[in-house]
C-alpha cells in the first residue's frame, strides 16, 4: 500500500505545467511533450483520463499507437522528442492529455496538455431586397450568422454609391442599404463575421438589373389585400340582404 502510494505521489511530482492548444475539425496537432531536447527518451507514456488509460507509448524500444479504437490511425509518436500528433481532429478529442517520460539515465518527468477542438465560423448568409426606381435602384441587404458571439460587419465602398450601413444591437447581424445608378456598372462589398482572431467572410456584386423581373412593391402589395378584403366584405354584405328578399318573393 506504500510503495502504491510513493508511486502516486511520483507521477503527480512528474507533471510540471499545464500546457493548452486549440485547433479545427479535421486539422493535425501537435502535443508537445516538453522533454529536454538534451535527453535520451528511454521510455514515452501519453494518457487521458484520470485513470491513465494509455493511449501511446514507447517502452523497451516498442512502440504502440493503436491501443484506443477512437484514435486507430490518427496518431504518430515521436520517439526522439516525445511529441504526439494527432491527425483529423475530432470534437471528441478536446481533454486532458498527460505524457511521462524517462531518460536513459533514468530521470523522470511529464506533463499536461489541454486540447480543445473549435467550430470553425460558419460564412454568413445573405438576404437581398431589389427595388428599381428612376435613374437607379435601391437595395438591402441583411447578412446573418448562426454562430453565436459573432461580430458582423460590412465592408467595401464604391465611388458614387450611396451606402447605409447598420449593426443589428445583438450582433449577429448587419444591414446594408445601397442606391445605385443605371450607369454603375457595379459595387462590391463583404460581409465579415468575426470572433477573436477567426474570420468568415461572403462577398456580394450589387448591379442594377432592369432586365430582370423584380419584386413586387410591398405597398403594392397591401394595397391590393386591402382591395380583396373590401371586395369580399360587399359581396358577404350583399348575399345577406339579397337572400331574405328572393326568399320573401
Amino acid at each position: 500500500m506504500k510503495k502504491m502510494l510513493l508511486i502516486l505521489i511520483l507521477q503527480v511530482a512528474l507533471v510540471e505545467s499545464l500546457t493548452e492548444v486549440s485547433g479545427y475539425p479535421g486539422d493535425t496537432i501537435i502535443l508537445h511533450s516538453g522533454a529536454d531536447p538534451s535527453w535520451k527518451l528511454s521510455s514515452i507514456e501519453w494518457s487521458i483520463f484520470s485513470n491513465n488509460t494509455w493511449i501511446a507509448t514507447h517502452r523497451n524500444s516498442k512502440t504502440i499507437i493503436e491501443r484506443v479504437d477512437r484514435y486507430k490511425g490518427r496518431l504518430e509518436l515521436n520517439i526522439s522528442s516525445g511529441d504526439l500528433t494527432i491527425k483529423n481532429l475530432a470534437k471528441e478529442d478536446s481533454m486532458e492529455y498527460t505524457v511521462h517520460f524517462t531518460n536513459t539515465k533514468r530521470q523522470n518527468s511529464g506533463n499536461k496538455t489541454k486540447l480543445t477542438v473549435r467550430q470553425r465560423l460558419q460564412k454568413p448568409t445573405l438576404n437581398k431586397t431589389y427595388k428599381s426606381e428612376e435613374g437607379g435602384c435601391r437595395l438591402w441587404l441583411l447578412c446573418s450568422s448562426t454562430d453565436n458571439g459573432v461580430d458582423v460587419s460590412w465592408q467595401g465602398e464604391a465611388p458614387g454609391v450611396t451606402v447605409f450601413n447598420k449593426l443589428n444591437p445583438d450582433g449577429n447581424s448587419a444591414i446594408l442599404k445601397a442606391f445605385l445608378k443605371t450607369t454603375q456598372d457595379s459595387a462590391n462589398f463583404t460581409c465579415t463575421s468575426s470572433k477573436n482572431t477567426e474570420k468568415a467572410s461572403t462577398n456580394v456584386t450589387l448591379k442594377c438589373d432592369d432586365d430582370k423581373p423584380q419584386p413586387p412593391d410591398p405597398d403594392n402589395q397591401y394595397r391590393r389585400r386591402d382591395g380583396l378584403i373590401y371586395v369580399f366584405s360587399m359581396m358577404f354584405l350583399l348575399s345577406f340582404f339579397i337572400i331574405p328578399f328572393y326568399r320573401e318573393v
